[in-house]
C-alpha cells in the first residue's frame, strides 16, 4: 500500500548498491516519491535515497523527484553541493530523469512573478540540462492523464509508442511539452506514476542493463499492477481476520 510522504520507511533502508543502482535525490521537501516504487520491487535493483555528494557515488540512474517547494529545494541542491555532483555525473554519461519539480529543476530557469511559491518576482537559474523554462502561476494544475509516448530519443528510445498513465499536480508551467522530454541521457516529465504502466519501469531497467552489459532477466520480473492488487487483497484479509464479519453483514442487512 502506498505510504504517505512523511511516514515512509524508505529513508531508513540500508544503502547498498546492487546490479542496477538508482539514486533518488532526497530533497528536503520531497513528495510523491511512490513514483519510484516500481523499481524497488526488482530484487537486484537498489533504490537509494541520498542527500549528500558522498552518498551519491556513481549510480546507473539519478532520479530527481517531486517537491513541495521547487525553488527552495533547488537552492538546497545548489548550496549542499548536490547540484555540482549531479552535473558532474551527467557530464560523464550518467542518466538523469526528473519528475515534476525535479523536471523543472533540470531546465534553464524557474520564475515566480506572482509569488505563487516563493516571493513575487523570484527568478532562479535551473541546472541547464534540458531546454525549457518554467513560470509559476497562481492556479495549480491537477489532472489525470494517459496516452502513448511519441518518439523518444537516446537511452530511453525503447519507450517509444508504449502506453503511460498517471497524474499531474503542479503550479509551474513549462510550455507545451511531450509526456517525456529529453534525449541522450537526460529526461524529464510532469507525470507522476509514469513508471507504473505495464512495461515502462522494465523498459527503463532493460535499457540500463543493455548499456552496462548485464542480464535484465537476472533482475527478476515484476508486474506493478498485480503486485498492488495482491497488497490490497492482503489488507482485506487482515481486516477480515480482525472483525466479526457475520456481525458486519448483519448490520449491513439491518438484521440487528
Amino acid at each position: 500500500i502506498d505510504d504517505e510522504d512523511s511516514l515512509s520507511g524508505r529513508f531508513d533502508r540500508e544503502a547498498v548498491s546492487k546490479r542496477i543502482d538508482i539514486a533518488v535525490i532526497r530533497l528536503p521537501r520531497i513528495s510523491n516519491f511512490t513514483d519510484f516504487a516500481p523499481f524497488e520491487r526488482y530484487e537486484d535493483v537498489s533504490v537509494r535515497y541520498v542527500d549528500s555528494p558522498r552518498a551519491l557515488r556513481r549510480p546507473d540512474l539519478i532520479l530527481l523527484p517531486g517537491t513541495k517547494s521547487t525553488i527552495t529545494d533547488l537552492r538546497w541542491l545548489r548550496q549542499s553541493g548536490m547540484e555540482a555532483a549531479v552535473l558532474k555525473l551527467a557530464d560523464s554519461g550518467t542518466a538523469v530523469i526528473g519528475i515534476c519539480g525535479g523536471y523543472q529543476m533540470l531546465g534553464k530557469s524557474i520564475s515566480d512573478p506572482e509569488g505563487a511559491e516563493a516571493g513575487a518576482g523570484t527568478e532562479i537559474a535551473g541546472m541547464g540540462l534540458l531546454d525549457q523554462e518554467t513560470v509559476f502561476r497562481g492556479e495549480k494544475l491537477q489532472t489525470q492523464t494517459s496516452g502513448r509516448f511519441g518518439a523518444v530519443e537516446g537511452l530511453l528510445a525503447p519507450l517509444s509508442g508504449m502506453g503511460y498513465q498517471g497524474y499531474e499536480i503542479h503550479m509551474g508551467r513549462s510550455g507545451d511539452r511531450p509526456p517525456l522530454e529529453g534525449r541522450g541521457r537526460i529526461y524529464g516529465t510532469y507525470i507522476h506514476g509514469i513508471f507504473d504502466a505495464p512495461g515502462v519501469a522494465g523498459a527503463v531497467l532493460e535499457a540500463l542493463c543493455r548499456e552496462k552489459g548485464v542480464d535484465f532477466a537476472g533482475l527478476g520480473r515484476f508486474d506493478p499492477a498485480a503486485y498492488k492488487e495482491r497488497q490490497y487483497d492482503l489488507l482485506a484479509d487482515a481486516v477480515r481476520g480482525g472483525l466479526d464479519m457475520d456481525l458486519v453483514y448483519r448490520v449491513i442487512n439491518r438484521e440487528v
